[in-house]
Formats: structure tokens, C-alpha cells, sequence
């Protein structure tokens, strides 16, 4: 088979010859892939046409980078295919302008065009584009590599996909850090000093015995859920629900010191406090400061990411002890916030497992 190839200049036609355009026999076709073919000459428009639906491929045609723009945002294609020397908007740049909108960035680009200079092909790859054609080329390598820039897109899209699922699992500081190598999924845990959340619904137990599971369901999910969103806005790592229950703590894997990561609780707690108060229900709340473990827990075929430590169950504690709507925290937090959040005494209190009372306080609000 010969390659497609046509008179001079920089937008150089394509010449069908005997056998042009067939494909390969192995190849599966994929029906649901549509391509975008960027091109000012109608000549070139109706050869690529012929090869691309001889390969099953649906189609978009352009005759410029501004009419390409235009059809990219509403047809959504799976690749473009696109020339350089064009009326009004030249490939290179359409091509600029397609990886800057966040919509479009992640489409391949394959630059097909008679520039065959190397600044051009250089150029190319250095806006984007994922593969430089130059004409004349082969019809079967052109087949080829668009199949091949299909299949490397549709397994970024899954594992994208795939990404996205697993991230439900994990809290999105850790999965954050995972997805940036800036962690690594192994058994291993290290020091930190945090600032540990729990809550619980007031009165639930007694909610579960007269709510049918169909309705109770639907109405915790919702209500665990706007506490995850506020967890999230305040930059808290979401540990983990235990049926009405929630945990959270700051100081890793982000941190803004150990003050600031107890104010950004005590912030999230009273926007908590709010949130129930909106949804009918009242939530009891614990806060506590100090050094604990943290890290992957568990074995390399299973882990979970967690906290353990002294100042881990003296929030809980303090949560146990604590009244309906209020939020009770411990002196190692009452010393972090200082004088921006206005705070009671609770006085000494004894908490179970904790061999000598403790100092605890009401949170009042934010300071005025």
C-alpha cells in the first residue's frame, strides 16, 4: 500500500490510490469512538472520511481551528485529527486553546499536515498534541495510530473511573497525597501531634426503633453526608462513621500547625452543631489534642489508614460525657484556641479509663 500524498505547498492534498483507505482486517472496529477531522481542503476531508468510516469511526468535519473549537465543545469527540496551515485559526492554535480549557485538555490531538520541519513537529508536541502525521502518509499507519491514542484514552478514562470509585474510601486528604506520590501505600505510621473529633446523634437508637430502614436508610446517609462536606470544607480527614458516630482529625496529612488544626475543629464542630440543628437533630461532641500514631494500620494485603493513642480515646471520652447540642473539649485544646473561641469551664471530670480527672470545656462560640 502507498502513501497518501498530493501536490506541493504546506496544505498538500491527498491522492487516493488503488488500495488506499482499506483496513487491516485484525483490527476491531469501535463504533461508539467519534473523530473530529480539522482540514481546509475538501479533497483531504473526503479521503480521511473514507479511511475513518472504513474503520466503523463516527465523524465531525471542521475546515478551520475555530469551527474545530466549536464542534469539540458540543459533539465531545474522542480525538481530533488536525492540520496546521488554515484559514482564520491556524491547528497550532486550536490546539493551544483545546488544552486550555479544562473540558477539553485530556482529548488527543494528532497533528496531520504537510509542515514537516522540525520546529513544526517540536512545536506540536509541546502544545499537547499526543502524535505528529506528516504527509503523505499510510492509511494503515494512520489507522493504526489512531486506534492505538483511542485505546491509551479509554484506559485513562477507567482508570480515572477507577480513581474516583477508590477515592470513596479513603479520606480525600490521603487520597490526595496517595495520587501525588507524596505517600505510600504500605504499613507504616509516625508521630503527629493532631486534634481529634467525635460526634453522635442524641436519641438515635430510639430513632432506629420507630423509622422503618427504608426511610431511616436515605435520612442518615443524608445526614452523614453533610458532615463529610463539612469536614471537607474545613480541611478535616474523615476517619470514619461508625453507624451515627463520625470521627475526625486534624494535623495529617495536612497540616497548618497544631493551633491552627485545632481552630479549624472547633470551627468544623460548630457548623456541625448548626447542620443537625437544621436536620431536627441534636448531636453530642468531643474534641482533644495531643500526640498520636497515625498511619497505615493492618496488613500489605488490607490497611486502613487511622489513629490510635491516649489523646484518641480522651476525645471520645469527652464526646461520651458530653450534652445534647453542646460540644465539650479537653484542656491540651482549650490551651491551642486560646482567647478565638469563647469557652466555659466544665470543671474536673472523670472519664472512664483515665485514671485522674480531667479539665474540660463547654465551646461557647467564636470570639466576638
Amino acid at each position: 500500500m502507498g502513501p497518501l500524498s498530493g501536490g506541493g505547498g504546506t496544505s498538500r492534498r491527498l491522492s487516493p490510490r488503488p488500495g488506499i483507505g482499506t483496513v487491516s482486517r485484525g483490527m476491531t472496529p469501535e463504533p461508539t469512538a467519534r473523530i473530529l477531522i480539522v482540514d481546509d481542503t475538501a479533497e483531504n476531508l473526503q479521503v480521511l472520511a473514507g479511511i475513518l468510516r472504513a474503520g466503523h469511526f463516527q465523524l465531525n468535519i471542521a475546515r478551520n481551528g475555530r469551527q474545530a473549537l466549536e464542534i469539540a465543545r458540543s459533539a465531545a469527540p474522542d480525538l481530533i485529527l488536525l492540520d496546521i496551515v488554515m484559514p482564520e485559526m491556524d491547528g497550532f492554535e486550536a490546539c493551544r486553546q483545546l488544552k486550555a480549557d479544562a473540558a477539553l485538555a485530556d482529548l488527543p490531538v494528532i497533528f496531520l499536515t504537510a509542515s514537516n520541519d522540525a520546529e513544526s513537529i517540536v512545536r506540536g508536541f509541546e502544545l499537547g498534541a499526543v502524535d505528529y502525521i506528516t504527509k503523505p502518509f499510510y492509511a494503515a499507519e494512520l489507522m493504526s495510530r489512531v486506534r492505538t491514542h483511542l485505546q491509551l484514552r479509554a484506559a485513562r478514562l477507567k482508570l480515572a473511573g477507577l480513581a474516583d470509585k477508590l477515592s470513596r474510601y479513603l479520606p480525600p486528604p490521603v487520597y490526595a497525597s496517595i495520587f501525588a506520590g507524596e505517600r505510600e501505600v504500605r504499613v507504616e505510621t509516625h508521630r503527629r501531634p493532631l486534634t481529634i473529633f467525635f460526634s453522635d446523634i442524641v436519641a438515635f437508637t430510639a430513632r432506629t426503633e420507630a423509622t422503618p430502614d427504608h426511610e431511616l436508610v436515605p435520612w442518615l446517609n443524608g445526614y452523614l453526608d453533610a458532615m463529610a462536606r463539612i469536614a471537607l470544607r474545613h480541611g478535616g480527614t474523615l476517619d470514619k462513621f461508625i453507624g451515627d458516630a463520625v470521627m475526625v482529625f486534624f494535623g495529617d496529612p495536612q497540616t497548618s500547625g497544631p493551633e491552627a488544626d485545632a481552630l479549624r475543629c472547633v470551627a468544623m464542630a460548630l457548623d456541625m452543631q448548626r447542620a443537625a440543628r437544621e436536620r431536627g437533630v441534636d448531636i453530642r461532641m468531643g474534641i482533644n489534642s495531643g500526640e498520636c500514631t497515625v498511619g497505615n494500620f493492618g496488613s500489605e494485603q488490607q490497611m486502613n489508614y487511622t489513629i490510635i493513642g491516649k489523646a484518641v480515646n480522651m476525645a471520645s471520652r469527652l464526646q461520651g460525657r458530653s450534652e445534647p447540642g453542646r460540644i465539650l473539649i479537653g484542656e491540651a485544646t482549650h490551651r491551642l484556641i486560646g482567647g478565638a473561641v469563647r469557652c466555659e469551664p466544665r470543671g474536673r471530670i472523670e472519664l472512664k479509663g483515665i485514671a485522674t480527672p480531667v479539665m474540660a470545656y463547654w465551646v461557647c462560640g467564636e470570639a466576638s
